[in-house]
């Protein structure tokens, strides 16, 4: 696993982020650096969502 140091510096979660910001910013996450297996955190948040709207 290797961080994309640059990614990371230029794509901070926005402070008081909503479940939606997070999601987003964990879907570019996946896609720009393989510093760690996100796409379990990812389905939890998203199983979340999905919750809320019920």
């Amino acid at each position: 696993m290797k961080i994309n140091k640059a990614w990371h510096l230029k794509n901070k979660v926005p402070k008081n982020a909503t479940l939606k910001d997070k999601i987003k910013w964990h879907e570019g996450h996946a896609k720009n650096c393989s510093c760690r297996d996100s796409a379990t955190h990812l389905k939890k948040m998203k199983a979340k969502q999905k919750e809320n709207r019920s």
